[in-house]
Parts: structure tokens; C-alpha cells; sequence
């Protein structure tokens, strides 16, 4: 069983009386030597930041919370660093942001990284760069970075770890009628409509997110679980014997198509009329039904593609923003009197993955 491993920083928080860090090297171990493989993605540079700063509220300007997290991330690892060599673990840094998924050169030399640093023994401990990302590098959260590397390793499950025992059809913190779920095979409104998007001092991602981390994870075919970090046991999360909210997969897709279905896309977004909306269901999109192009890319980048407010696909585009500008809306015979090297796609099917 290969897991990835998904702590938030309010579990790893200095000032806790349970060293969760500690709990999961004891048990990473055992499951190391028993032949699986163990993949951590970690919150808590900037809590751990914040901390030695004696900062009593999170900053919200982006230089200041760079600081923190650079201060903090130090600090983070040297955890990590100590406690996994009680138990003979080595760990691995990793800081990513969301160009590494953007572009698929980065994305596969990041997963032959990280399958290196798996056979050479270690344990791969992820978070995103926060000290240089800005706004436009951000994957947005690490909930959202755990399915992105379940997803690129093509892992057996997702754990994720938080501070209550799973998905509720309430909040737990305020309603004490509130009752478990304890399995979910689709992901749908009705679900979502039970979390919540509250976060902490030191967390940006609430149980809304958690869901929709988990919900595309479990599209490429991945078991996750979502259960109490201080309280669970990794070995009977995996034998399906522990508190909390289990979530089936419900598909099994190659691993280009999971890139291409799963990657954050550039900042960037093509959009089309109802017409090449209904033909995508069968074939290529084609200039001649895009009505507008937002913001800027290449040729050969990962981008999103709405119909109206609606997103309803990724794929990579035969063009750049610029060349689409000038053949947007137009028939193929127009477009080779304005480019010379065309494509009759805008986006071939092979390279198109729909939504929904």
C-alpha cells in the first residue's frame, strides 16, 4: 500500500500535548519496512514562522507571510529531521509550486525525483514554496497539493489529517447532534453542502476543501480518508478499521489523462459558445468556437476552457493566446491566410480532458 500523507498545522503545532510528528515516523517506519511506500505533504512553515516571529495574527500582506514561511520552514524540516532519526528515517524536502504541475517536463522530472528519493529509502516531505510563491505560483492550499501528488505518483490513498474525526453532516464544534459519515462514494452537492470553509489561525483550507482535494483524487482512482491526526492509527486506516470518513474511487484513468484532468491549468482560460460546447462531447475544439481568450500562454499549455461561467475542461492548446486572438471564430480556410504553421484544432481530443 503506497499512501500519501496530508498533516495540517494545527496538528503540528509545537504547543500540542500529542507529537503527532512523532506518531507518524513510528508508524511510517513499520509500514516502510513492511514494503510500502510513504509520501508526507505538510502544512506549518508559516504557523512555525509566526511562532519564533511571536506574531499573534496571521499577516496578510504576501512579504510578510514569505518571511514567515521562510523563517518557518527551517524550523519545520529540523523537526522532521530530528524525529524521523529516532526511527532510522531519512527525510526528503520537496517545495513545489504550481508551475511544477503546469508544465509536463516539470511535472514528470518531479515525479522521477520523488520516485528517487522513494527508492533510495527516504521519505519525501512536501510543501509548497511559500516563500517565493506569489499569487499566481500558488496551488491555493496543500489539501489541494496532496491530491495533486497522489495523483502524479498514482498512489494507493490519501490520508488526510486534521482535528476532528471526519466528514459530519453538521459542525461538530457547534451542533452535537452533528453524526459522522463514515463512507462517501460520490462527492456530490448534497455532501458539500455539509462542510464548512472555516479555517484557523494557522490553516487556509476548511473542510470544503478538503472534500474537493479528496473528490478529484478519488476520480483518478485513489482511496482517501479523512479522519483526527491525534487520534488514528495509520496501520487500521489502511485495513479500513479506523474512525472516520473512508471515500471510494470511482474511476481508473492513465497517467497522462490524470495530468491533463487534474493539474492546476495556467492562468489562463479559453472560452467557447454552446456550440463547441455540445461538440466536445466527440470531438476536437476548433477555432472557430472560441469567442474569447483570457490572459496569456504558449503553444503546447495546459489551460482551462469555460462556457460562460462554467468550467468544463483543461487540454493543451495546438496555439498561443496571441495566434487565438487572431483566429478566434474564424473557419480553417480563414485561419491559413493568417498563420502559416495551423492546426485545424485548437485543442486535438487526445489532449482534452472534460470535467464533467
Amino acid at each position: 500500500m503506497n499512501i500519501v500523507i496530508k498533516l495540517s498545522s494545527n496538528l503540528i503545532n509545537p504547543a500540542n500535548s500529542i507529537d503527532v510528528v512523532e506518531r507518524i515516523a513510528k508508524e511510517a517506519e513499520i509500514l516502510k519496512n513492511a514494503g510500502n511506500q510513504v509520501v508526507i505533504v505538510t502544512s506549518g512553515a508559516v504557523m512555525y514562522g509566526m511562532k519564533k516571529l511571536e506574531l499573534s495574527h496571521r499577516p496578510e500582506e504576501v512579504p510578510q507571510l514569505q518571511s514567515c514561511a521562510s523563517i518557518g520552514q527551517i524550523f519545520l524540516m529540523k523537526r522532521f529531521q530530528e524525529t524521523f532519526a529516532k526511527y532510522n528515517l531519512v527525510p526528503g524536502e520537496v517545495l513545489l509550486s504550481a508551475d511544477d504541475f503546469h508544465h509536463r517536463k516539470r511535472y514528470l522530472n518531479l515525479r522521477n525525483t520523488i520516485k528517487t528519493l522513494l527508492g533510495y529509502g527516504a521519505i519525501p516531505v512536501i510543501n509548497e514554496n511559500d516563500t517565493i510563491n506569489i499569487e499566481e505560483l500558488k496551488l491555493g492550499d496543500n489539501d489541494h497539493l496532496s491530491s495533486l501528488i497522489s495523483i502524479m505518483l498514482d498512489f494507493d490513498m490519501l490520508i488526510i489529517l486534521t482535528d476532528v474525526a471526519g466528514v459530519y453532516d453538521g459542525d461538530p464544534k457547534s451542533d452535537p447532534n452533528a453524526k459522522l459519515i463514515k463512507q462517501i462514494d460520490k462527492i456530490d452537492d448534497g455532501i458539500l453542502s455539509f462542510a464548512s470553509d472555516k479555517t484557523s489561525l494557522f490553516t487556509t483550507g476548511g473542510m470544503k476543501k478538503k472534500l474537493a482535494s479528496a473528490d478529484k483524487a478519488a476520480k483518478a482512482g485513489i482511496s482517501v480518508f479523512i479522519g483526527n491526526g491525534f487520534e488514528i492509527s495509520l496501520q487500521k486506516i489502511i485495513k479500513k478499521e479506523e474512525n472516520g470518513t473512508y471515500i471510494m474511487p470511482s474511476a481508473h484513468l492513465t497517467a497522462r489523462t490524470k495530468w491533463l484532468a487534474f493539474s492546476p491549468s495556467e492562468e489562463s482560460s479559453i472560452y467557447i459558445d454552446e456550440g463547441a460546447k455540445k461538440a466536445l462531447q466527440k470531438s476536437s475544439l476548433l477555432p472557430s468556437g472560441i469567442t474569447s481568450i483570457s490572459g496569456a500562454f504558449r503553444r503546447g499549455s495546459l489551460v482551462s476552457i469555460y462556457c460562460g461561467d462554467e468550467k468544463i475542461a483543461q487540454g493543451l492548446s495546438n496555439y498561443s493566446s496571441e495566434e487565438l486572438e487572431l483566429i478566434k471564430g474564424k473557419k480553417t480556410a480563414e485561419i491559413k491566410e493568417i498563420i502559416s504553421n495551423f492546426y485545424e484544432e485548437a485543442i486535438h481530443k487526445n489532449n482534452l480532458y472534460l470535467l464533467n
